[in-house]
């Protein structure tokens, strides 16, 4: 078997890249899946917005799908970037390597931020929604009057999965 050599990428960039585009497929599919919850595009939430006062306002639930889509896009806008810079002939080699720490602390920033939502709901939250940036992250939960307590489980569960400190963990409540 020929060995397949790629000119400026080593074997963790390809892996890298390729678990980058896997999960990215899989947000994909899992958006154009969901049968039972429609997400809006965000041209609808603007028509919502400009619509009469007595119209129903937005619920907690879109507020969450619209959120993670929009910090997906923003996130994926940013990724595209550092691709560009990596596959560039004119990029120096020090402007290479800080995109490619720059992609793996999205992919570790998005699976970190997955694996929170998820613990966070097998507590007793109906939805939630994690956001990661360097060493600060916000927290945003759909419950009604959340207590001390609840507030410690959260902050647990951030300093434990994403080693951020609980002065940088900001939690926001939406009922």
């Amino acid at each position: 078997m020929k060995k397949i050599k790629f000119s400026g990428f080593g074997r963790r960039q390809v892996t890298l890249v390729s678990l980058v585009i896997l999960i990215a497929v899989a947000g994909y599919i899992n958006l154009t899946h969901k049968e039972e919850e429609a997400v809006p595009a965000s041209g609808d939430i603007e028509i919502q917005e400009s619509l009469p006062e007595n119209s129903p306002a937005p619920s907690a639930d879109d507020y969450f799908s619209v959120s993670r889509l929009e910090r997906d896009k923003a996130r994926s806008a940013a990724m595209e970037v550092h691709k560009e810079i990596i596959d560039s002939n004119e990029s120096s080699a020090k402007a290479k390597e800080e995109a490619q720490k720059e992609l793996a602390a999205y992919a570790k920033a998005m699976e970190t931020e997955a694996a929170l939502e998820g613990l966070i709901k097998a507590k007793g939250f109906e939805e939630a929604l994690v956001y990661i940036a360097g060493q600060n992250a916000n927290v945003v939960v759909k419950t009604i009057g959340l207590t001390p307590s609840q507030a410690a489980q959260i902050k647990d569960l951030v300093i434990q999965n994403a080693k951020i400190g609980a002065d940088k963990i900001k939690i926001i409540e939406i009922n």
